[in-house]
């Protein structure tokens, strides 16, 4: 009997579909359009965590120690800083391995080569670089080094700072998230009204047999099955074709992130395809929510009249 009722709300809900077609595709090309817009929210957050990144990687606080204070020296500043629970990692550089990254960056300078040459001395010291766990470990990290015991011994520090692009990057993101929020909830709400009505147009064209059923004793949720499957209906298609689209766009957009993120391995292709079922599933099991109230309310308007 279930099978029985199941088969005739599915050819119900085809049949109303391809009478109301052009209603239905209107339903269906605003549904698209919901799911753009929520997937324009995921690629959006993807984005940025990859380009906040690409830029934490570069950032770190680098001391350059004088010429005069010995290995041993820094080797107690060093492991002074690895103390820290802020530090993620910290490396030395020796004074050696600094002159021979010099020399190797200015291979084609012949002024700078022959001045070391006339040097005959070692001018660079050695090097601490730092790198914390976290972007907010960086000034506590700064403020704990900046002390005379360690000053005294460096001619130089670099906090090779991305903070500010960082900000930037931040408050762009959480604007064009606000902006799609919005465009979404605008999106929902007309797919809302739009399935509201088009049930309604379908319940008009079927009152004759909707009347029947109501005489001859069927439940209020026989009369309701049909038009949620359309609204179900709905949704799917609207999910299939979002799909479609979206990794369309995704492969154009794809390449560009390869030149972008030049050195960093960032795939939107591929952690859609990780991650499709729950992007996909949680979007129309929203969809599908919000297509079910509306009919819910539709059918219920037309069985209490």
């Amino acid at each position: 009997m279930f099978l029985v009722s199941f088969y005739r709300s599915i050819k119900f809900a085809l049949q109303s579909f391809s009478r109301n077609f052009w209603l239905s595709l209107i339903t269906i090309f605003i549904i698209v359009l919901t799911f753009l817009s929520l997937n324009f929210l995921v690629v959006l957050n993807f984005l940025t965590n990859s380009a906040i990144t690409a830029v934490k990687d570069k950032i770190d606080i680098s001391l350059y120690f004088e010429t005069t204070v010995k290995e041993s020296a820094i080797a107690e500043v060093k492991q002074q800083i690895q103390a820290l629970p802020q530090v993620k990692e910290i490396k030395y550089v020796s004074a050696e391995q600094n002159l021979e990254t010099f020399k190797n960056r200015n291979q084609q300078n012949d002024s700078i080569l022959a001045t070391l040459q006339a040097l005959q001395s070692n001018p660079l010291g050695g090097t601490i670089i730092i790198k914390a766990k976290e972007l907010a470990d960086y000034p506590i990290i700064f403020k704990a080094i900046d002390t005379p015991e360690i000053n005294e011994l460096l001619y130089e520090k670099g906090f090779d700072t991305h903070q500010e692009i960082i900000s930037r990057i931040t408050n762009l993101t959480q604007q064009t998230q606000t902006a799609g929020i919005v465009i979404s909830l605008i999106f929902a709400i007309i797919v809302a009204l739009i399935v509201f009505n088009t049930i309604r147009i379908a319940i008009f064209a079927h009152r004759e047999e909707i009347a029947i059923m109501k005489l001859v004793g069927a439940s209020n949720w026989f009369i309701r099955a049909p038009f949620i499957f359309e609204s179900f209906l709905y949704a799917l298609i609207g999910c299939l074709v979002a799909v479609l689209l979206i990794y369309g766009l995704l492969s154009l957009l794809q390449p560009q992130l390869v030149n972008f993120f030049q050195g960093l391995d960032v795939n939107i292709i591929t952690y859609y395809n990780q991650n499709w079922y729950l992007i996909f599933g949680a979007e129309l099991l929203v969809i599908m929510m919000l297509n079910f109230v509306s009919c819910s309310l539709a059918v219920g308007k037309y069985l209490k009249a």
